[in-house]
């Protein structure tokens, strides 16, 4: 087993586990959390003492439920050329080991990936977010990446390859260094200014730490159509007063906008609809009966229910076709998916305190019509997708692009599910029908 010891730790943070989970939970508390689904982070790398409070602006943003993080630092010391990935099993930190994910292996078989061990000697940009990550998630692994001068695409690519719906980017970077402070904070604004209208070619002219790394992510976001906010800027000269030569530190979110027809509360009251459903189905035996419904759930929709457990899928029944008012259907799809998913035991009592549910309201379907195989994934991406062929049928939601890297294997899982060959999906007798989340 390789462990990567920690270099920083008792100087630029603390080495006492107690002490050190004390100054993190203080920074994190101070702060705000925003209702948002954030994908990705820009977080400095200085000393708790100069950086930490900056830093907490965001980790305090990231979903407790992810699983899997990228964290990309940069080279302080050594010239690196290409991405560098270390092949440790574990890093360590004051508070105890994080696994390194076991896509790290076909990561290192990526095109513009390295493995350069000088790289990493007494680096601390991807060590010094460790901790935070420890303090706000649960079980997590790490794909640690040392970024250096490499075709930011080429690796925005890797990092898109590799991006699942419970992955997080944290992008450990410091603005501009020993500046004045009038100077750094119009060099520092420049950049932000950049990054937060994603532009990458920007990023050539701006005084930043990790460049590649800022513009695979900015190429990243803009394919993903991600927005990125601000959170929080500061500089040394703002938190130690020495305003002759600072460094610059930003906090900066990278999420997804809530797409659909719905408000936030209609969402949250459909999601407390379908857990009341089951929770009354389950432990009093009894239909729910409600009153007092809002308009929007009065139309006639499709939908499914989703409901998950602590880590996994637990059940998921709904209608691709429209069947009755919405939240009718919401009641009835919960009951299914908690006690008629063929894939799962029924719901217990039990198990009520920590399902998890969502709700998709689904558009109706429409056959796609396309000019050839590009045009297909083209424009089945993103969307519901329903494929048919020879009587055999099955569905994938929009949010199971998820997890999947590419639509050829998104496109082929279907066919699986269906019962159909790996790569029928290119045969010309398949038909294909696609939906949209509401």
């Amino acid at each position: 087993m390789k462990i990567r010891t920690p270099y920083c730790a008792g100087t630029w943070y603390s080495s006492d586990p107690s002490e050190l989970a004390d100054e993190l939970d203080e920074y994190l508390s101070s702060v705000k959390k925003e209702n948002l689904n954030v994908k990705a982070v820009i977080v400095p790398h200085a000393g708790y003492m100069y950086s930490g409070r900056t830093a907490a602006h965001s980790f305090r943003q990231i979903s407790g439920d992810t699983e899997q993080v990228f964290i990309l630092g940069t080279a302080h010391r050594y010239p690196l050329k290409g991405a560098s990935v270390m092949d440790y099993d574990y890093y360590n930190t004051p508070l105890g080991k994080v696994k390194v994910s076991g896509e790290v292996k076909n990561i290192l078989g990526e095109k513009c990936i390295v493995s350069v061990e000088e790289a990493d000697f007494e680096e601390h940009s991807i060590e010094i977010e460790i901790p935070f990550l420890q303090r706000v998630l649960g079980q997590f692994e790490i794909i640690p990446i040392i970024v250096g001068k490499v075709n930011s695409t080429e690796f925005s690519e890797v990092l898109e390859k590799y991006f699942t719906y419970k992955t997080v980017i944290v992008a450990s970077v410091d603005l501009s260094h020993f500046h004045g402070y009038n100077d750094a904070r119009q060099l520092d604004k420049y950049s932000i200014d950049c990054i937060l209208n994603l532009d990458a070619e920007g990023i050539d002219d701006a005084e930043i730490d990790s460049p590649y790394a800022i513009k695979a992510l900015l190429e990243l976001a803009k394919r993903k159509n991600w927005k990125a906010k601000l959170l929080d800027y500061k500089n040394s000269g703002d938190v130690m007063r020495d305003k002759s030569r600072v460094v610059g530190y930003s906090s900066i979110i990278f999420y997804e906008e809530e797409k659909g027809i719905f408000t936030k509360k209609e969402r949250e009251y459909m999601e407390n609809l379908a857990r009341r459903a089951v929770e009354s189905y389950i432990g009093e035996d009894k239909k729910i009966k409600i009153e007092d419904v809002p308009d929007s759930l009065k139309q006639k929709l499709a939908c499914f229910v989703t409901i998950n457990d602590e880590n996994d899928l637990r059940g998921c029944i709904g209608t691709i076709e429209p069947v009755d008012k919405l939240y009718k259907s919401i009641i009835d799809n919960a009951i299914s998916a908690a006690t008629r998913d063929p894939r799962f035991p029924t719901v217990t009592k039990k198990e009520l305190g920590v399902l998890k549910y969502e709700v998709s309201v689904l558009s109706e379907p429409a056959e796609l019509n396309f000019s050839g195989t590009e045009d297909l994934l083209r424009k089945v991406k993103s969307k519901g997708v329903i494929i048919s062929k020879y009587g055999r049928r099955a569905v994938y939601l929009p949010q199971v692009w998820e997890q999947f890297s590419s639509p050829e294997r998104f496109l082929s899982s279907l066919c699986i599910k269906a019962g159909l060959g790996s790569n029928e999906w290119k045969d010309k007798g398949m038909e294909f029908f696609i939906f949209e989340k509401l």
